[in-house]
């Protein structure tokens, strides 16, 4: 019975190998489904403000008036996500589900771009992680929202895979650069990523570097040439790097609080100073800082607090229906993070391969930089995807192991 099963698996194996580009072609299919099929069902719906507002920025974007709130100029917001709606804005005349579309794309891509990653583990892990990141239901579900994260998810992904392309040949940290930097002005938290990745590409193949940080600051440049221009300040990215500190750095957060937490003290001060957004800015920045100072061993352990709710199911806002909406993502993620966190145990055991140490310290270095600021759970979805190729890569290095034992 052990040898029938031993062979059943190693053909299984076999099969997964030799087939796993059509599998992951396959998973690209099934996450139009879901994700197409979710998106049809909400319509035009939206569910959060954020929603309202990235779809007010890219109409201001359409009717002429800039980078705009109203009237007013604005850095208040990374530009990256308005600027890759606003063509189908265009063509659609606003509909919100044509619109949503893009989540559905970019959803696509991370598939494919995670398959490619993985299977540089093996063609099993590559076939694996595609299937699974098609089906992951945070990922459905955040591909539908009027949201940067998914496309965030594809850009870190070509970033990273065409990165490690350009170890053995340069010309790939051209698009791995330009991705880079468009992820800087979506998302701009994994912008350090790329210093990261320019450790992985190694001092070798230090043109491919120069390449790759080139490439990366063309677009984020760009950006500040704007804003020096139109909002009379160097702004590298947005002007919401203050109050996103001051909301997790302060008497009243938690751990959990994200922006539930009352600062209405603070906008009062700002307001009565009559300070512009630059200046706004920066006076939420200080005062973040000066409780932080002044009060270590409470920011200590906020800190620890916001580092640990990064692996929370849930998050402290409640909506109707989302208790089943939270067990579905606790019995989703907690056993991939399971097989992660197994995957680093056992390296002594099965050494890490690159990809496996890439999706380590990228994971790391965005947990603690996150919770500088404030977590959320939208905020991880990048990182759910090293998450899945670490596990996956825990479930093939043992089959392997126990196929040829």
């Amino acid at each position: 019975m052990t040898e029938l099963a031993t062979r059943r698996s190693t053909m299984l194996f076999d099969w997964l190998s030799t087939r796993s580009k059509q599998i992951a072609v396959a998973a690209i299919g099934l996450s139009l489904l879901l994700a197409g099929g979710y998106g049809v069902i909400l319509g035009n719906e939206l569910r959060y403000s954020d929603e309202h507002v990235y779809l007010e920025l890219t109409q201001s974007l359409v009717d002429g008036r800039g980078f705009a709130f109203g009237t007013d100029s604005t850095a208040y917001r990374p530009p990256g996500y308005p600027f890759l709606l606003l063509p189908l804005h265009l063509v659609s005349g606003g509909n919100v589900f044509v619109m949503r579309l893009l989540g559905v794309a970019c959803l696509v891509g991370a598939v494919w771009f995670g398959y490619l990653l993985a299977h540089r583990i093996s063609p099993v892990a590559g076939a694996l992680v595609a299937v699974v990141t098609a089906a992951y239901p945070l990922f459905v579900y955040t591909a539908t929202a009027l949201y940067p994260q998914m496309p965030a998810l594809f850009l870190l992904l070509m970033m990273l895979e065409f990165g490690l392309r350009a170890r053995d040949r340069w010309v790939w940290a051209i698009p791995s650069g330009l991705s880079a930097g468009f992820l800087t002005i979506t998302v701009p938290s994994f912008a350090p990523t790329l210093l990261l990745l320019a450790i992985f590409i190694g001092w070798r193949a230090r043109k491919a570097i120069a390449v790759l940080l080139v490439a990366a600051a063309i677009i984020p440049g760009l950006w500040c040439i704007r804003n020096a221009v139109v909002m009379g300040a160097f702004i590298p990215v947005s002007t919401n790097n203050g109050v996103n500190l001051l909301l997790g750095n302060n008497p009243s957060a938690t751990g959990s609080s994200g922006t539930s937490v009352d600062v209405m003290a603070y906008e009062q001060r700002a307001k009565e100073l009559n300070l512009d957004e630059v200046g706004i800015d920066k006076f939420y920045s200080d005062q973040a800082v000066e409780w932080i100072t002044s009060n270590p061993a409470q920011a200590a352990g906020l800190y620890v607090a916001k580092v640990a709710h990064n692996f929370a199911y849930s998050d402290t806002l409640k909506t109707e229906g989302q208790g089943a909406s939270d067990l579905l993502a606790a019995l989703s993620y907690y056993p991939i993070l399971a097989l992660a966190v197994l995957r680093i145990m056992l390296s002594k055991r099965f050494p890490l391969r690159r990809v496996d140490k890439l999706c380590v310290w990228a994971i790391v270095l965005n947990v603690l930089l996150l919770a500088v600021f404030f977590t959320r759970i939208r905020f991880r979805v990048p990182l759910d995807e090293l998450t899945i190729i670490l596990a996956v890569s825990t479930v093939v290095v043992w089959w392997d192991r126990r196929r040829i034992a």
